[in-house]
């Protein structure tokens, strides 16, 4: 019979030593905190667990981002693990698509509070003491097809019941379909709780029963953005009473969208920057924030940002020096357009007119993105973290922006002197 009440942390996609490739490119980035980042947030929540005094902890998946460099990623990470064993709090693992069984060869002994489900078959584990029945698989290969719930045991009768399984559900966008199955599915199986992973954004699923997507513990890059961490889930009288989100992430990655539309001068731009930056490290709660800012709104200074945008990105990363807090930024996008009749009167030999009217149309842009996406499936994930030239909506603010960058260019040309 399950206990009266208890608490238990549910977190996935630790992706511990995540490379972070090309980050030394970026001027000004805190290379060996973002590096460190992981590390620091899986620190956390082990502090956390112990501080909260939870009665076990379930990890669901991509513990690791992949084969170990070598065994210094084990070593800390088992380190850790001794922590919550000396707390006598029990850990229950699954692996998923990026430290499945054939990835990570690597092998160290975890300690005894700690349990890696097998990936042969689904298994049950139970904590006979507060009458807890956890039930999950690993992945046995990076790709996983088929639908390993199916198999899932059935649930132990008066147990709390905890599915551990990392998956895609029926699809979510930007991740691979891996382990499909449906939300009708899982609630059959008769479980309490499904803890999954796999999924990098926080998604409460359903709520008869709970299954919760708890988000990837720390951002890794600008397409992460916004708190990051894992789920306290609060048991009483058998059953899901609250759900806790905490947040864990030691480097906050933001998108800020800057509106510079009724800027009278530069100065004013950059005044609504550091506003929008510091308001970024507020939220941030005292912790580095990672940001890419985003420039829009029509303006009179558009072909000024795009002629000198060399010097308007120094500013903007400036910027970041200047607020109460710690902030850099990883990126200053210009998508700001001249007004509607400027664009409308721009004309220089008919030149300007020209490519300011240049459209690619959607059979273009396809044709363009297929022959593109042969090249980008040769890269790393790593490489497509910016756009993904398949995203035939991404290619179309590309060539928008280039667009707008020469007619810029051209509207602020002298005029050319004439010929004695």
């Amino acid at each position: 019979m399950a206990q009266e009440s208890f608490s238990f942390l549910h977190a996935a996609d630790l992706h511990l030593d995540s490379p972070l490739r090309g980050l030394a490119a970026y001027p000004g980035a805190p290379v060996a905190e973002l590096r460190l980042a992981s590390r620091e947030a899986f620190a956390g929540l082990v502090r956390t667990a112990i501080e909260r005094d939870v009665a076990f902890v379930v990890l669901a998946g991509d513990l690791f981002d992949g084969e170990w460099r070598d065994y210094d990623s084990g070593l800390w990470f088992s380190a850790r693990l001794r922590e919550l064993d000396a707390a006598e709090i029990p850990v229950f693992a699954i692996r998923g698509n990026h430290d499945a069984e054939s990835r990570v060869t690597r092998r160290l002994t975890w300690p005894a509070n700690v349990h890696v489900f097998g990936s042969d078959a689904p298994s049950t584990e139970r904590l006979d003491a507060i009458g807890v029945a956890v039930h999950g698989q690993s992945y046995p290969d990076a790709t996983v097809e088929a639908n390993l719930a199916r198999d899932y045991p059935d649930p132990v009768p008066g147990d709390f019941n905890v599915g551990l399984l990392h998956t895609a559900l029926d699809g979510r966008e930007g991740h691979d379909r891996y382990a499909p199955c449906t939300v009708s599915e899982l609630a059959a199986k008769g479980y309490d709780y499904w803890a999954l992973g796999h999924v990098h954004r926080r998604e409460v699923v359903a709520a008869d029963p709970y299954i919760v997507f708890p988000g990837n513990l720390q951002g890794r890059h600008v397409r992460e953005t916004g708190p990051k961490g894992a789920t306290l889930v609060h048991v009483e009288r058998g059953a899901v009473a609250r759900l806790e989100e905490l947040a864990l992430d030691v480097v906050r990655w933001d998108r800020i969208v800057v509106d510079v539309e009724g800027a009278g001068d530069e100065a004013e731009i950059l005044r609504r920057v550091d506003d929008s930056l510091g308001r970024s490290t507020v939220t941030a709660d005292g912790r580095t924030v990672a940001a890419r800012v985003v420039l829009v709104g029509a303006t009179e200074l558009d072909a000024a940002l795009r002629v000198h945008r060399e010097r308007i990105v120094a500013e903007v990363r400036a910027a970041a020096q200047r607020v109460d807090g710690d902030a850099w930024v990883e990126r200053v996008v210009l998508d700001t357009r001249p007004p509607e009749e400027r664009e409308a009167a721009a004309d220089i030999a008919g030149l300007a007119r020209r490519i300011e009217g240049a459209t690619l149309d959607d059979e273009a842009l396809a044709r363009m993105a297929a022959e593109l996406g042969t090249l980008a499936d040769r890269l790393p994930s790593s490489a497509r973290e910016t756009v993904d030239p398949r995203d035939v909506d991404a290619l179309r603010g590309l060539t928008e922006a280039a667009r707008l960058d020469l007619a810029a260019m051209l509207a602020s040309a002298p005029e050319p002197e004439d010929e004695p």
